[in-house]
């Protein structure tokens, strides 16, 4: 419950940050002839420098007002800048380097809000495990023969690898007979209750010492093997570290977007951020239907393949609005960055995990 409360209070910050960079800052006083933010002369209800408004209100519910107006940013930018998104992403990218941004949120505050909104819901989502049973289909009889088998195997495996002298390859397998001999004591267990076996038998080996690492690196080494005697400090820490560090998906998108486009003119590096920032938001926001779906236990094979082909549509759809290409120019650069985000999203992860190991 610890973590919900954290992501709560994440989301929170971010939703405050976001709206901090998306107004004007603070006023001076409620009633004036001239602005308070600016210091510019007033001529109507709003400051014709800055944008803020001439009047300001200075009672209790207005904080609660600017509280969820910063978390939700329901207002009018809102409901012209996520349809924009979801539906003609090109043109909101475009729209918004070529100047006409007032009428939609800022590409900032919008990649903030979303990515701190994809880790809030994934602090509550989870996999279903509790209604997915490891038996299968069989009966009670064959399942406990091929688990039989299975550890017949497993220790044929073990003793080549002791007369081969890999203590890591028979600590690995003995962690895993070790769970299969576990989990075969009942024959209904469930997915949360094997994984939650074998995570603890992996504790088990790494307090016995049995387990070696060996990265080339012996501080790495060290650290690796402390972490797998607490695994779920690990995964605590990934996932603290994870929204801390999601803006650095920006600068690691950007030499792919660069390669794509680097010999034509008047295609700037501002323009692929700008086109990187919105197309992340739109992707948290699949994960974000994706991880609630599962969660849901939703099974249906046309929802899941309509999910998976939809960052590459949507892709396609804002590169060629964005940059003005056609199909073909539009097709291949979509391959491109498709793969570009697999790497990417891979080094983001290996960065992930070596702050949480060295953390």
């Amino acid at each position: 419950m610890s973590d919900q409360f954290e992501a709560a209070g994440a989301l929170a910050t971010a939703g405050l940050a976001a709206h901090a960079l998306d107004q004007p800052g603070p006023g001076k006083g409620p009633h004036s002839a001239t602005c308070a933010n600016c210091g510019a002369p007033l001529s109507g209800p709003f400051c014709g420098q800055c944008g803020q408004r001439a009047h300001l209100h200075r009672h209790v519910g207005e904080v609660f007002h600017e509280f969820l107006h910063g978390i939700t940013h329901l207002d009018g930018k809102a409901w012209k800048t996520l349809p924009m998104l979801l539906f003609r992403p090109g043109q909101l990218t475009r729209s918004y380097i070529e100047g006409q941004r007032a009428r939609y949120i800022a590409p900032v505050p919008m990649f903030l809000m979303v990515v701190f909104l994809m880790f809030f819901a994934l602090s509550f989502a989870h996999l279903p495990a509790d209604e997915i049973r490891i038996g299968g289909e069989g009966t009670t009889a064959s399942r406990a023969q091929d688990a039989k088998r299975a550890l017949a195997d497993l220790d044929r495996q073990i003793a080549e690898a002791r007369t081969k002298g890999d203590k890591a390859e028979v600590a690995r397998l003995e962690t895993a007979r070790a769970t299969i001999k576990r989990l075969t004591s009942d024959p209904n267990v469930t997915l949360g209750e094997a994984t939650q076996a074998l995570s603890e038998e992996m504790q088990k080996t790494a307090l016995d010492g049995k387990v070696e690492v060996n990265t080339g690196n012996a501080t790495l080494d060290a650290k690796a093997r402390e972490a797998l005697k607490n695994p779920s400090l690990v995964i605590y820490k990934l996932q603290t570290k994870a929204y801390k560090l999601s803006f650095l998906l920006v600068p690691l998108s950007l030499p792919w977007l660069w390669l794509a486009f680097f010999w034509k003119r008047g295609i700037g590096m501002y323009d692929h951020a700008i086109f990187t920032l919105y197309s992340i938001s739109f992707m948290s926001l699949l994960f974000i239907v994706g991880s609630l779906a599962f969660t849901a236990g939703v099974t249906a094979g046309g929802f899941w393949l309509v999910l998976s082909l939809l960052p590459a549509v949507h892709m396609f759809v804002q590169l060629r609005g964005a940059y003005g290409l056609g199909w073909w120019g539009a097709g291949w650069r979509t391959l491109h960055l498709s793969i570009a985000a697999v790497l990417t999203l891979s080094f983001y992860l290996l960065i992930l995990v070596l702050a949480g190991l060295l953390d």
